[in-house]
């Protein structure tokens, strides 16, 4: 009866605890519209639900790579800026720090990042091959408040595309601004999302879905240590190992730092199909892609909510859904392929 009696006490003070935590969240006058939704995740109420690294120390399996011809130092990137005035701060910042050209800094640099501004807004955002072009726009009420999409052949980044839908974000926070960058920046280099429950406790970067985008605004170690694998470093440090062929699936690797690394079944996520020497796309094929990755094929419509969207219709398919995210890929057939990274209202 004691130990009962003992155990009460202790729930009631759980209870009396995160009723004290709401009731703070909901005084605090310099609360943005973002962090109101940290009362819908449970590990801001009690400590015992507080939850880990959702990967455990693992990392994401859905990825993309660009070729960098497996050298395993860094990967080299051209990146069109056609974004309007209103974004360049977070544009810039986003791209700053995703280049991490700090020498203080303890985490890997696997980018090198050269960025062309337009001289000239361009509203259709034209696909550019083996660049990313970042834009802006009025894209209207299509559900979504950002996409990237890849082109993607023999299982290498051809081309991607950045889309910031200013229907939504026009009068949003800076931080889901901020986010919003950084995280389709994040897609257009390959990486995949780091969580996908929007409830949990935040990881903080930015490739961590969150309805608190004040606490992931930046990339954090995690992500540049797999950028490393994917590319290795600028350093020079990275070695690329090869742990042969399966099914004509290549094991590509980059060794972090002057490790080696010792290929296991764990790896199996780096297997990427061998690239063919330099691949080439006729006009006819190039002129499809820029058609499905522009702004005014809108993949997602106004209503979200149904089975299937029309365009399915048309070749495009469902790789994932859920109440805030989509992909959608379609095939174009000899090893061409794009995938879309669409981020829902």
């Amino acid at each position: 009866i004691k130990s009962n009696k003992h155990y009460f006490i202790a729930f009631g003070l759980l209870i009396i605890g995160g009723i004290a935590g709401m009731a703070a969240g909901f005084s605090n006058g310099n609360s943005q519209q973002a962090s109101e939704f940290d009362l819908l995740d449970p590990s801001t109420w009690f400590p015992i639900f507080m939850d880990k690294n959702p990967h455990g120390g693992n990392t994401p399996y859905d990825f993309n790579i660009w070729d960098n011809q497996r050298s395993c130092r860094g990967l080299k990137l051209d990146i069109i800026d056609n974004l309007e005035p209103k974004w360049e701060k977070y544009f810039q910042r986003a791209v700053t720090e995703w280049e991490n050209d700090d020498p203080s800094s303890e985490a890997p640099d696997a980018l090198t990042l050269n960025v062309r501004k337009n001289i000239r807004y361009d509203p259709e955002c034209r696909t550019v091959m083996r660049k990313m072009i970042v834009c802006n726009g009025d894209y209207g009420e299509t559900d979504y408040i950002g996409i990237n999409h890849v082109a993607i052949q023999f299982g290498y980044i051809i081309s991607s595309v950045a889309l910031l839908n200013d229907y939504f974000l026009e009068n949003q926070s800076d931080a889901l601004k901020q986010n919003t960058v950084c995280h389709e920046l994040g897609h257009g280099f390959g990486l995949g999302h780091w969580d996908e429950n929007f409830y949990n406790r935040d990881l903080g970067n930015c490739m961590d879905y969150t309805n608190s985008p004040k606490n992931n605004q930046s990339p954090d170690l995690s992500n540049f240590l797999f950028l490393e694998q994917m590319y290795g470093n600028t350093a020079g440090t990275s070695r690329y190992v090869e742990a042969g062929l399966n099914n004509n699936v290549e094991g590509l690797h980059c060794t972090p730092g002057s490790e080696t690394v010792d290929f296991t079944e764990g790896t199996d996520i780096f297997k990427k199909r061998r690239l063919p020497g330099q691949p080439t796309i006729t006009d006819d094929e190039f002129e499809r892609i820029a058609l499905l990755m522009s702004p005014g094929n809108n993949i997602i419509i106004a209503d979200s909510s149904v089975k299937e969207h029309p365009l399915a219709r048309e070749g495009w398919r469902y790789l994932k859904r859920t109440d805030k995210y989509e992909v959608h890929e379609q095939d174009l057939g000899d090893g061409l392929k794009i995938v879309s990274t669409i981020h829902l209202v």
